[in-house]
């Protein structure tokens, strides 16, 4: 398929189409304007699709440049015309050192995931552009002194079940950790939106999901919603602005703390 850019060998049980992962790139305006860009940071990161494929824009490789595609077996391809088009989208490729901007970076539970994501990123030859850590979303702190952009699309429903803090807690008090978090995942949201609310001001956090209530779920009150669709399930990518806040008295007990502002 076209949408296939050549670098992905290495995956998970549910991974994101590099397409869909340009999309919301494209939609939250993160390469937009001049060359100053955002760190742009994804704590689900999993094989590492969105930070490799917004590292790909960044050095403006073109899509699908390191792989074969099935029209260069037949006639009247010619080598030597797709040859010179190769050479100068190469051409036009920018070479950026390790530290220098965009700073990229993505994180997972999985110490397995952040393993392929590193040999994705090498395969799609920006390995030097972004950085891969492994660490859990609801307790992994900005990896920029600079604020910049979050963007990620983590799991739900029938997806994969969700791992960590969230999916411990679950395991002990449901048994069945992706039944308690993946079909509602409103534990997993709220703790996550008390930590970006604490340690990410000055931040924007982007979530792609097919749950129209998640602002609720997470106390927070988007500022904007775009429509897509992955593949035949229709979502919402919510934007969120991080600001210095602090959290609500739970109204009872057992209630969880929600933000006051955000």
């Amino acid at each position: 398929p076209l949408c296939k850019r050549g670098w992905r060998e290495d995956k998970g049980e549910a991974p994101r189409m590099e397409t869909l992962a340009a999309a919301m790139i494209a939609a939250c305006g993160w390469a937009d304007g001049d060359d100053d860009l955002l760190p742009l940071y994804d704590p689900c990161c999993g094989s590492g699709t969105v930070a490799i494929e917004a590292a790909q824009i960044a050095c403006n490789i073109a899509p699908g440049s390191r792989r074969h595609f099935a029209f260069e077996k037949y006639l009247p391809f010619q080598v030597h015309v797709w040859s010179a088009i190769k050479t100068e989208a190469a051409a036009a490729e920018l070479v950026r050192l390790p530290g220098q901007k965009p700073l990229i970076f993505g994180s997972d539970v999985s110490h397995r995931m952040v393993d392929f994501a590193q040999r994705n990123a090498e395969r799609a030859g920006v390995a030097d552009v972004v950085e891969f850590r492994g660490g859990d979303a609801l307790q992994r702190m900005p990896p920029s002194e600079v604020p910049g952009v979050m963007l990620l699309n983590p799991p739900y429903g029938e997806r994969i079940e969700v791992g960590g803090v969230a999916g411990e807690g679950a395991g002990g008090r449901f048994g069945q950790r992706e039944q308690a978090h993946t079909e509602d995942g409103g534990e997993f949201f709220s703790q996550l939106a008390a930590h970006w609310k604490k340690n990410y001001s000055g931040w924007s956090g982007w979530i792609l999901t097919p749950d129209l209530k998640l602002p609720g779920k997470m106390r927070l009150k988007e500022s904007r919603r775009v429509p897509m669709w992955n593949g035949p399930i229709e979502c919402r990518l919510f934007k969120f602005d991080m600001v210095t806040g602090r959290l609500k008295t739970p109204a009872g007990p057992g209630a969880a703390p929600a933000a006051d502002k955000g």
